[in-house]
């Protein structure tokens, strides 16, 4: 069955703007299953017979010809799941070690861009038995959430039906887009996309205020407001070094709801103790360090549906410099809080959606100087995961961990995702600037027990927190038999 080529969005169309030789801008994964490996050649065939519900996983990026019109996800012609799944055995002993490494490897190795920008790796040779799926695929084809929607489409027991109520048929790849269907397209695209546009600035006008254009204005200036500068911020090469974290996920759940947050909020503060740590070992000692958080803009409207991108971010300011751990989930809460507020995700995600009325050259520059002007360390990422248990011909799912891409000039990524119980946790860095990731990770594990056994929030009133500042360090409080509060 074939599907009609498909235009790559604004915001999809960025990933491969910002796309370098020394930061490919691909997401990965990496799973451990139960039970013994399947053939590669079965392997090939469960995931060959699904790929009608993910078209795009059949289809490679196009660009228009003479450069009218937009980027297309077009079918490939050549397409061959072989090119795609590949399997590999695991260098003795086989330990976690051993799969750290090879993870990073082949993180490391950009996707072929004349093909559908995703490939899997089939490993064999664990300690201790199972397997491992490593996986990457282009951030213009998934982010964290459509990811997760694919995992469901391609590891659950069943097969979803197709949607058309058909059997789908045998998979035919379609001809190239007519030039001047292509141009139609573009300009039908931009008119609707404009009206849009224009009927959002017009609701918004309705809507707004001073203060409300005070909150916009602070979202964008936290974007570009400078951060402290760190031995993190640049990127010498692709080569990526991987390491894994993970801890009890309702224990991270009832450590937010003890403090009043959430678990976004015990993993940002969890990063804080663990990047201080790490800042101090190279002999930094910053006050905070910005890090970016991507947030899920869909609201369940049927374009949503759609596969891609649809994120924003925010940015917070992680106390690096502060070992108290208690102090530093109450400053994540509180930034937290007041960007939800804001609604500080929401000029970002507008911007994005303008940028889809505009000529590929101009979002092209549009791109490159939001990224140029965001200032950070690092990028956070937290994914809610699969609600069911996974498998894959009959084995289980025991561990996912992502790996989210390095921006060029930017060291770090760390990303979450929650299953089975546990969170996932994947340190995804520059392997020349963060060579101690696996260091960063155990740092991060011990940052998760610290917080979850933390008691509940006291929270002080104003007068009693004012007076707490005011007192000289060490001085003992009027009442007579008082104990100092710790």
């Amino acid at each position: 069955m074939a599907h009609p080529p498909d235009r790559l969005s604004a915001l999809d169309a960025s990933f491969l703007d910002l796309d370098t030789a020394v930061a490919p801008l691909h997401v990965g994964w990496t799973m451990r299953f139960e039970g013994t490996a399947p053939p590669v050649a079965q392997l090939r065939r469960h995931l060959e017979a699904r790929l009608d519900h993910v078209p795009r996983f059949r289809r490679r990026v196009t660009a228009p010809r003479l450069g009218l019109g937009d980027l297309r996800w077009s079918d490939d012609p050549g397409f061959d799941v072989a090119r795609h799944v590949h399997a590999l055995r695991l260098a003795a002993p086989g330990g976690p070690g051993e799969l750290r490494e090879l993870a990073g490897t082949l993180l490391s190795v950009p996707l072929d861009p004349a093909r559908p920008l995703w490939r899997l790796y089939l490993v064999d040779g664990l300690a201790g038995g199972g397997f491992a799926l490593i996986g990457q695929a282009h951030h213009a084809l998934v982010d964290g959430i459509a990811a997760i929607e694919v995992a469901l489409l391609l590891f659950t027991p069943e097969a979803p039906a197709p949607a058309d109520g058909t059997d789908g048929g045998p998979w035919l790849p379609a001809g190239p887009v007519p030039l001047v269907d292509g141009l139609t397209d573009a300009v039908r695209s931009r008119v609707g996309g404009g009206g849009r546009t224009a009927r959002a600035l017009l609701g918004a006008a309705r809507r707004t205020d001073a203060a409300r254009l005070r909150e916009v204005a602070g979202a964008l200036e936290s974007f570009a407001r400078p951060s402290a500068a760190t031995s993190l911020d640049r990127t010498v090469g692709p080569a990526r070094e991987v390491a894994f974290a993970t801890t009890d996920l309702e224990g991270v759940r009832d450590a937010g709801r003890r403090h009043g947050g959430t678990i976004n909020d015990v993993l940002l503060a969890a990063c804080a103790l663990a990047l201080g740590r790490a800042l101090r070992r190279r002999g930094e000692h910053p006050e905070t360090v910005k890090v970016l958080v991507p947030v899920n803009v869909r609201d369940g409207t049927p374009e949503d549906a759609a596969p891609g991108n649809k994120i924003s971010f925010v940015g917070v300011d992680l106390p690096v410099a502060e070992t108290d751990a208690v102090r530093v989930l109450r400053r994540v809460r509180a930034q937290t809080r007041a960007a939800k507020a804001a609604g500080e995700a929401g000029p970002l995600a507008a911007l994005a959606d303008a940028a889809d009325v505009l000529p590929a050259t101009a979002r092209r520059a549009v791109t490159r100087t939001a990224a140029k002007a965001a200032s950070f360390t690092a990028i956070v990422s937290n994914v809610p995961g699969p609600p069911v248990d996974l498998g894959l011909l009959g084995r289980p799912l025991a561990a996912l961990f992502p790996a989210v891409p390095c921006l060029d000039g930017h060291a770090l990524t760390i990303g979450a995702l929650s299953y089975r119980g546990r969170l996932h946790v994947g340190v995804t860095a520059d392997a020349v600037v963060v060579p101690d990731a696996v260091d960063l990770a155990r740092d991060l594990e011990q940052a998760f027990d610290t917080l979850r056994v933390l008691p509940a929030a006291r929270e002080g009133t104003p007068w009693r927190e004012r007076a707490r500042r005011r007192r000289p360090a060490g001085a003992a409080t009027s009442r007579p038999g008082a104990r100092r509060s710790r």
